[in-house]
């Protein structure tokens, strides 16, 4: 039987435990020097190229590397940033070539940068200059050539292993810069880079395992390294000790290349000083194989040319939904693409080629759920992706009563935040519609095609402390979602309900024995007529068995 690998030899790092068992990939994946695995390693290369080139508009996997489309980095088209926040940003600068790459004794390398964390694992910092690469790295963990800009670039490792340990015992990778000037609390920046994974073993046998880029910030620059030397709270990140925040991340596919991400964020108070590296989550436990090695255990990306500015400093391309377009119910928005001269049109969902949609502008077919568009445009000698344009359709699912009931001394949600929707409320703008005392309000919802809807909503004020029922004096049973089902509420748990409905001759048009169960505006199954109708109901609180009974009058209106 042809062996999958050799032994693994394990480096110990820093201040571990190895009397427990614990492996992990160390910098030589495999040694060559048996012919099984050489030519093993070879049949992978191949089957890592593949036979076929990756087709970008016709949603289908072409070269069988789990990714479609524009999720493929063979399919992007590359944006250039010259300007930067960033010193050293492509990590071209460097004091020194790499002692034993552990941050205790070596964590300056990289100029005006530092490794991000005290924790027990090594960051590394690599430049084709120094003998190390050539040796180990390049030969061993290569990434994809050329890089993307210059010489330098730099390592950040997320481990999983294969027993459990303590969270505070997982390294994880990070690299900081304190800023020249601070991010503006509010405003939104864009973090641009290219990462990618090292043509690893689990690349060449064609599975493709997703990495998560994120950035973490501080107003404080002397919170750079942060952590322990042994041990870490929570598992190593950032976000786990104070001052911290998680300002955005994503996830990157790489199949080996070099694949450009951004992340967009809007800091929540001024920062001083970012690390980037892997996010919070834990990797999964990581299986042994039969010859007691896995190729699993040791997850390492590399970052290059990184670029951080405000978003509209960027050269981003945007799509735009045509005025008027959608907005009157009888048809659906326009989505219109920056227009060039010569140029191509090719649009997708969620990243995947709609087919036919070859034109400058793309008549969206509904609206209903949650999809990203992007139009690539192919101009001669070079493309554009236009930044995704979110659709979600909802607008058309906002239910805002016209009339409800606050308790006294306390705030009432009357629409909760939605993707892709802004609300103005009395005059201001707001993501949620809270409202906090009574009186009449005037809502209007927009979304991202400029379409429009409004609201108004009156108010009341009542005493719950009795767990007196919130009544409404009125409901429109017309179908559309708003105010159709008149039904009793209070804030208290019943032992006992009952509700009875009567029209003006005195007939029971409805009851219920659930408070959670309403009319409908309808009797026999028939609709019954607008007008004024009686409600009586009785009950008993479940905590304190006090029996209380309310009755009055609701206008049903059609």
């Amino acid at each position: 039987m042809i062996p999958v690998a050799t032994a693994v030899k394990t480096i110990p790092i820093n201040n571990y435990n190895w009397n427990r068992k614990r492996k992990f990939l160390s910098f030589i994946p495999m040694r060559c020097n048996q012919p099984y695995t050489f030519l093993l390693l070879i049949f992978g290369l191949i089957s890592y190229t593949g036979l076929t080139q990756e087709i970008c508009n016709n949603g289908i996997d072409d070269d069988s590397d789990d990714l479609v489309d524009l999720h493929d980095p063979d399919c992007q088209c590359h944006f250039v940033v010259t300007d930067n926040l960033l010193r050293n940003g492509s990590f071209e600068l460097y004091d020194h070539c790499p002692i034993n790459y552990t941050y205790i004794s070596d964590y300056q390398i990289a100029t005006y940068w530092q490794y991000g964390s005290k924790m027990n694992e090594a960051k590394y910092y690599h430049n084709f200059n120094c003998s190390y690469d050539s040796l180990q790295i390049m030969l061993y963990q290569p990434p994809a050539l050329p890089l993307p800009d210059g010489q330098g670039f730099i390592s950040i490792l997320n481990s999983a292993f294969i027993d459990p340990i303590p969270e505070s015992e997982r390294p994880k990778g990070y690299v900081g810069q304190c800023l020249q000037a601070p991010l503006t609390k509010g405003e939104q920046y864009t973090l641009s880079f290219y990462a990618g994974r090292f043509r690893s073993w689990d690349n060449f046998i064609g599975r493709i395992f997703p990495f998560t880029v994120a950035v973490f910030g501080n107003a404080n620059c002397n919170a750079v390294p942060f952590g322990d030397l042994v041990g870490g709270l929570g598992n190593g990140c950032p976000a786990n000790y104070p001052g911290w925040a998680l300002l955005g991340k994503t996830v990157i596919n790489s199949p080996g290349e070099w694949s450009q991400g951004k992340i967009n964020f809007v800091p929540p108070f001024d920062i001083n000083v970012i690390e980037v590296g892997v996010d919070c989550s834990i990797l999964p436990q990581i299986p042994d194989l039969a010859d007691s090695t896995t190729f699993l255990d040791y997850h390492v990306y590399y970052l290059d040319d990184l670029h951080l500015l405000p978003t509209k400093e960027f050269p981003f391309q945007y799509i735009h939904a045509q005025t008027g377009t959608g907005c009157n119910g009888n048809g659906l928005p326009i989505l219109e693409s920056p227009v060039f001269a010569d140029a191509t049109y090719q649009w997708y969902k969620d990243s995947v080629a709609i087919n036919g949609a070859t034109g400058n502008t793309y008549q969206l077919p509904d609206t209903a759920g949650k999809s990203y568009y992007n139009v690539l445009i192919s101009i001669p000698g070079k493309c554009v992706t236009t930044e995704p344009f979110f659709v979600s359709g909802a607008l058309n699912t906002i239910h805002i009563p016209a009339d409800t009931i606050e308790c006294d001394n306390n705030e009432i949600l009357l629409a909760p935040a939605a993707d892709g929707i802004t609300y103005m409320i009395n005059g201001a703008v707001t993501d949620n519609v809270t409202v906090s005392g009574p009186g009449s309000y005037n809502i209007t919802a927009s979304d991202n095609f400029g379409c429009l809807r409004s609201f108004n909503v009156n108010v009341t004020e009542q005493k719950c402390t009795d767990c007196d029922l919130l009544i409404p004096s009125a409901f429109t049973p017309n179908g559309d979602g708003l105010n159709d089902i008149f039904k009793a509420k209070s804030y208290c748990s019943f032992s006992e309900f009952d509700l009875q409905i009567f029209n003006r001759w005195g007939e029971k048009v409805f009851e219920s024995h659930n408070s959670n169960t309403g009319w409908d505006g309808t009797y026999l199954g028939s609709k019954v007529l607008s007008g004024v109708y009686v409600y009586f109901v009785s009950y008993s609180t479940a905590a304190s068995h006090l029996s209380k009974t309310a009755k009055g009058t609701v206008a049903l209106i059609r």
